[in-house]
């Protein structure tokens, strides 16, 4: 039996991996930068060319006095920023609105900027917060440690981060700005 995932679609070129989220790689340009009321992490969002890395830094001291620092990065179009704001408000229309149906947790795959990108609903999605995770099917993670194994790039931000916390705001700024050819 083999457990390893394969990918549903063509994979993409890797961006460049981002280490730190103070030291990005030359041609890097920041966005955004908010923080995640839930876990406190730094949410940056980070344009690489044509594309965009959100990253999620959080550092903690161990038991011995050590600090220990972890970067996530999630891989997308640019185009992500208007399609997540655009596909968020139509996932969450009840059924009798034109919705998905009763029970939904997933939303079809869809072609944006020659990427396959969903969103899920998430039941945790932090401190026992629902939320939404957005999912990258023509990337594979950078932390997918086994060549074999395909693992999609994915981020997921809890409903008070996106609503309370003015995640979605900004994300529906940048996509505007991306819309209008200003990213």
């Amino acid at each position: 039996m083999n457990w390893f995932q394969k990918p549903k679609y063509p994979v993409k070129e890797q961006l460049p991996r981002i280490e730190h989220h103070e030291k990005l790689p030359e041609g890097a340009v920041e966005l955004a930068r908010t923080t995640d009321p839930n876990e406190g992490d730094t949410v940056v969002f980070v344009q690489q060319r044509d594309h965009l890395s959100i990253l999620k830094a959080d550092s903690w001291l161990l038991k011995d006095g050590t600090l220990n620092y972890v970067c996530s990065q999630a891989d997308f179009p640019l185009g992500v920023l208007p399609w997540f704001a655009d596909t968020l408000t139509e996932f969450r229309k009840p059924p009798a609105q034109g919705g998905l149906h009763a029970g939904a947790m997933t939303s079809a795959d869809e072609d944006v900027e020659g990427e396959m990108l969903c969103i899920q609903r998430a039941m945790n999605a932090g401190r026992g917060v629902g939320g939404y995770i957005i999912i990258n099917r023509s990337r594979k993670d950078h932390s997918a440690r086994l060549e074999e194994h395909f693992s999609p790039h994915r981020i997921t931000f809890a409903d008070n981060f996106l609503y309370d916390a003015g995640l979605l705001d900004l994300i529906k700024d940048l996509g505007e700005k991306n819309r209008r050819g200003e990213l």
